[in-house]
């Protein structure tokens, strides 16, 4: 005949692991959200069009190029299941120095413009270890652009005393491919590549003494690079 001895020290040993599997269980869930902060290198790759304006105020030959310059960059991703996840990025808009280029090289810095780069991407994640998640991405930005100014190296070559400059916004591709280091269950670094493609039309208006305002227009097509090192949290 079959007998039940009671151990209460065995017992109290197996609600303790069940308890501490259902912890572990629970905190194993995934972490659907992450925000990441840090900076970026933009590096532009411009191809201008001629400076036009009224018939004898306007140089031939004249055209425009962008600085490359640094800015700080600001992500939210949200994973939507499985490997696809979707990430809104953009970050503190720089100010974009704009130089001359072909016969207008010579005059060097000419204005600026603070740029925005506001952008939505789907990703697909991979993860070839428990710590390494590579990621790619395409999506669309919309670039528009403010606080354009002439300077007073602009001013003078075209015999003003001020230029107010005005850049038409841009809606284009963006793609996107990089890799995530996690040092736990909630922190991470990333490294990514961006390539943008991004149109717009400079109107540069000119007050300039005995004539009034003088307007004049570029074409701008630029296709920046933007390298990005991020710090992120999981939550």
């Amino acid at each position: 005949m079959w007998t039940f001895k009671y151990d209460s020290k065995a017992v109290c040993g197996a609600v303790l692991l069940g308890s501490v599997a259902s912890t572990a269980a629970v905190g194993a869930e995934p972490l659907l959200n992450s925000v990441q902060l840090g900076v970026a290198s933009v590096r532009f790759h411009t191809n201008s069009g001629y400076l036009s304006g009224p018939p004898g105020t306007t140089p031939e030959g004249a055209q425009a190029d962008v600085k490359d310059r640094g800015a700080l960059a600001f992500l939210y991703e949200r994973r939507l299941g499985g490997p696809w996840s979707v990430t809104v990025q953009g970050g503190v808009p720089p100010i974009v120095t704009m130089k001359g280029a072909g016969t207008a090289a010579p005059l060097g810095e000419i204005g600026s413009v603070r740029a925005w780069f506001p952008a939505v991407l789907g990703h697909y994640n991979w993860e070839p270890t428990p710590s390494l998640t590579l990621h790619a991405g395409a999506g669309v930005h919309y670039t528009f652009f403010t606080d354009g100014v002439g300077n007073d190296v602009y001013n003078s070559a075209f015999g003003g005393t001020s230029t107010r400059v005005h850049f038409s916004p841009s809606l284009g591709p963006v793609i996107k491919v990089g890799a995530s280091w996690s040092f736990d269950r909630n922190w991470f670094v990333d490294l990514s590549y961006n390539r943008y493609w991004i149109r717009t039309t400079a109107k540069a208006t000119t007050q300039t003494p005995g004539v009034g305002e003088i307007t004049r227009r570029v074409k701008v097509r630029t296709e920046p690079d933007v390298f990005a090192l991020t710090l992120g949290y999981r939550f």
